[in-house]
């Protein structure tokens, strides 16, 4: 151990909050180039609403799964040596994107890069558990996770700037390889509490302060055995879906809602991102200043998320504003961006808080996986919504009922934490679940996932004559009319005539397999449609 120093106190914790802020931005950078590139690559990729919500699963259940096992390698190899192999690999796994030719290939790099993102915030909150005291904890893990923001904010700045100028292949490979800097600062100035060579004896006092005393090394089967891993992980799997939600199809949808330029872009996308910095800190210095000014630890959490909870509500009422330009002169798009926003900001306040509480309950040895466990079952419901989001917009072209699911969450997920964990505090192992149980729950799980996808993002119709015999069991006909162009999709316009209704278009879009898609959106609000007009179909001179 290095000798330390008695006489100069220091804040050797908060370089350390800076070095995983700065993790945290990179890890989201690299992850939100993705969809901040959508609108360059679905045509060259030849993607559709349900490609996308697919690749979406494939990052987000590959997360999940990389999480069920770096919590358990970095409680065992340490932080230092996990995440910075882990920084290594999904840098790697980002610039691999720009090689991708098509779904498959675009697939297997998304899946690569959640498996090898999924160790950074198991080790940042092991660190803020090992360098901080719990008056401070929340308040660190805001701070390291405001970096989630900043990068989703240098995302579009960056990725449509890049994109525009380079194409989106070089844009992969320009910034997926920028933050391999960060490697040569962890190696040199990371340390362990008690290892560190210049922190003082007094910082070293004040981080010990509560007295925590570190446990053996835990087994998945001992940690299954504490309460909070089931409340916390409950309220991670309700409250995950908004967040990637957010993440994974903000572009897309106001790009489809409101037909958004490249500029207003770089900056509508970072304003939702940089006001949920606000969040990310103010939600983690709520409880700590609760904390300080003498609250129990437990309340003073719940109430933070309680607030965060009630702040996410007025996001469901974006669905209800599409239908007009403007509310008491404000264009609807700046007040949809301002609502995604402040509920954006709800979710980090949220997790910051969630965060702490697994090192309020948690013994130190268990921390990473604990973290793992919470954002598996996390990304497992988010999965699930991915899923629902894509299906939803090709069944209605609406993102509606998806604003409403996101907005109500997180009052589900405080009430199921309420009811599961009424006390928060340090749980010690006393009991252990058995090791093929625990197995054989995980596998059940991904089992019923996998089907529900598979039932999920099955096409409506499997050929054109699917699509015309569903019209005629209704007692109608379909007569194939012109031909029309959306985005790579080539497209045709149906006249549908049925008993008792006057007749009418319909769009009907095909994917590469030749599978029709009802396209609902009206042809106006379509960016990127070629064809004849609504006036041109009714007159007949198509």
């Amino acid at each position: 151990m290095a000798t330390k120093s008695s006489t100069t106190p220091t804040n050797i914790r908060w370089t350390v909050c800076a070095l995983l802020f700065f993790a945290t931005t990179i890890n989201y950078l690299d992850r939100q180039l993705f969809s901040n590139l959508v609108p360059y690559l679905e045509d060259d990729l030849r993607l559709g609403p349900v490609d996308l919500s697919l690749i979406n699963v494939s990052f987000l259940l590959s997360y999940g799964l990389g999480m069920l096992f770096v919590g358990r390698l970095i409680d065992t190899v340490g932080t230092k040596k996990g995440l910075g192999i882990s920084f290594l690999l999904w840098n790697v796994s980002a610039m691999l994107h720009g090689l991708v030719g098509g779904l498959g290939a675009l697939a297997a790099v998304r899946a690569s890069l959640g498996i090898t993102e999924a160790a950074n915030y198991p080790a940042c909150v092991k660190t803020v558990g090992e360098w901080f005291p719990k008056r401070e904890r929340a308040t660190a893990n805001g701070w390291f996770n405001a970096g989630s923001n900043i990068g989703a904010v240098l995302a579009p700045l960056l990725a449509i700037s890049l994109a525009e100028a380079v194409g989106w292949k070089l844009c992969f490979f320009i910034l997926g390889g920028a933050g391999l800097v960060w490697i040569f600062f962890w190696r040199r100035l990371y340390y362990a509490p008690a290892d560190h060579p210049t922190v003082s004896k007094e910082e070293l006092e004040y981080i010990r302060q509560d007295g925590e005393v570190e446990t053996e090394k835990m087994s998945y089967s001992t940690l299954l055995g504490l309460r909070p891993v089931y409340a916390i992980a409950l309220a991670k799997g309700l409250s995950e879906s908004p967040w990637w939600f957010y993440l994974t199809w903000l572009p897309k949808f106001l790009s489809d809602e409101f037909q958004l330029n490249a500029t207003f872009m770089r900056i509508a996308i970072p304003v939702v991102y940089l006001i949920a910095d606000f969040g990310a800190v103010g939600g983690g210095w709520l409880s700590s200043r609760l904390i300080q000014r003498g609250s129990d630890v437990g309340k003073a959490r719940k109430t933070a998320m309680l607030v965060c909870a009630l702040s996410a509500v007025p996001v469901m009422a974006v669905g209800s504003l599409m239908k007009t330009k403007e509310i008491v002169g404000i264009p609807t798009v700046a007040i949809v961006i301002f609502l995604v926003a402040i509920a954006a900001s709800a979710h980090q306040g949220w997790s910051s808080n969630v965060y702490a509480l697994i090192t309020d309950t948690v013994p130190k040895s268990g921390t990473a996986m604990m973290v793992g466990i919470a954002t598996a079952a996390g990304v497992t419901g988010a999965s699930v919504f991915q899923v629902f989001v894509g299906k939803s917009v090709e069944l209605t072209g609406s993102y509606a009922i998806c604003f409403v699911i996101a907005g109500g969450l997180y009052l589900i997920a405080l009430l199921a934490l309420h009811l599961l964990l009424p006390k928060v505090e340090m749980s010690q192992p006393k009991r252990r679940v058995s090791p093929p149980l625990v197995g054989g729950i995980a596998a059940s799980l991904v089992i019923v996932l996998l089907l529900l996808q598979t039932q999920l993002t099955k096409p409506a119709f499997q050929t054109q004559a699917d699509y015309e015999a569903k019209v005629a069991s209704k007692g109608g006909s379909s007569k194939q009319i012109t031909d029309a162009q959306v985005g790579w999709m080539r497209a045709s316009w149906f006249k549908i005539s049925e008993p008792g209704k006057p007749d009418r278009f319909e769009l009907v879009k095909f994917d590469d397999a030749g599978r029709p898609v009802i396209e609902k959106k009206p042809i106006k609000d379509l960016k990127k449609y070629k064809g004849p007009t609504m006036e041109q179909l009714a007159a007949g001179t198509f």
